[in-house]
């Protein structure tokens, strides 16, 4: 399966990720942008590339998580492929969930 992990900069730094990836290993392939790709490539084009081929798609939640710019495109950009959500809450605890939850102007048809 093709995890992509959604996350907040802010407040997740990459030891944090590292734990993250680790923690997620079971779900198979795990896409994380920060631990995946070198800096200096088109990030835009390396998301959108991981967001066509995820199978699912991990919120990892978090204070600063639904305010930033880049976390918002890219729940908007997995809500209109359809990839089912799950949240990874800050107790380390994992649930399914709908798009709304996060940005609740998000919808799905």
């Amino acid at each position: 399966m093709n995890a992509f992990v959604s996350y907040s900069r802010r407040d997740n730094p990459l030891g944090r990720l590292t734990e993250i990836e680790a923690q997620l290993s079971h779900l198979g392939q795990v896409y994380i942008d920060d631990l995946h790709h070198p800096r200096g490539i088109n990030r835009h084009a390396a998301v959108i590339a991981a967001l066509e081929t995820a199978e699912v798609f991990i919120a990892v939640m978090s204070p600063n998580y639904p305010h930033t710019p880049w976390t918002r495109f890219e729940v908007s950009e997995a809500a209109r492929r359809q990839v089912p959500l799950l949240l990874l809450t800050t107790n380390d605890g994992i649930r399914s969930a709908y798009y709304d939850e996060i940005l609740p102007a998000t919808r799905t048809a």
